[in-house]
């Protein structure tokens, strides 16, 4: 095992990295944790594995799912429960593999888009007038996620409108506070004998 210190170079992030690498099967683990939380190998490590010299990345840093032939794999639904039934052998993923192959292999061709594109109409007109064929709507979608019944009518309402507590309230400047003080009427003070805005109990003299 080796460890490496890898500092960022970069104006936002300048923090120092530890990089654990094992000499035997190339396998280095990094103190950011974006490989264990995204699937994508940082920039630490992949500093580390360049300057070992490496022709090519391992392949345990590129998963399946970034790669062309994730679509092959089974489908699975929320509940980790293979999507496709039983007896379908993966059909629905094979399915899916031969319509990206299709539009892989055509590239950016515009012929061969033109072909792809044409047989997508010939097998959507099929499917359409094929006997006991249904649409899927967007809510039979909707229904197939949530495994359950949209309700025809909703008798749950939004709740009334209520005012925030102390709103239409805002703070007097000091300017402000001065000019009503001015307005009101001044009154006796018992404890000055004068005609002024308090009174005996917050006389300035008392």
């Amino acid at each position: 095992m080796e460890i490496f210190l890898v500092h960022d170079n970069s104006k936002v992030n300048r923090n120092l990295r530890e990089v654990v690498y094992n000499l035997s099967d190339h396998n280095a683990n990094c103190s950011c944790k974006m490989f264990q939380a995204e699937g994508i190998p940082c920039r630490h490590i992949l500093c580390v594995v360049k300057g070992k010299n490496l022709n090519e990345k391992p392949s345990k840093y590129i998963l399946n799912r970034w790669t062309k032939f994730a679509n092959k794999k089974l489908v699975f639904d929320i509940g980790d429960i293979v999507y496709e039934k039983a007896g379908q052998g993966g059909l629905v993923s094979n399915v899916w593999d031969k319509l990206f192959r299709c539009v892989e292999k055509a590239g950016q061709d515009k012929e061969k888009l033109l072909i792809v594109l044409n047989g997508a109409v010939i097998m959507e007109k099929e499917l359409d007038e094929f006997e006991g064929s249904s649409k899927q709507t967007k809510t039979n979608d909707l229904e197939t996620y949530i495994r359950t019944n949209i309700p025809e009518k909703v008798e749950i309402l939004p709740p009334q409108f209520a005012k925030t507590k102390g709103s239409g309230k805002r703070i007097k400047s000091g300017k402000e506070k001065v000019v009503e003080q001015q307005q009101k009427r001044t009154r006796l003070c018992k404890a000055c004998g004068e005609y002024a805005h308090h009174d005996s109990r917050n006389c300035p003299n008392k």
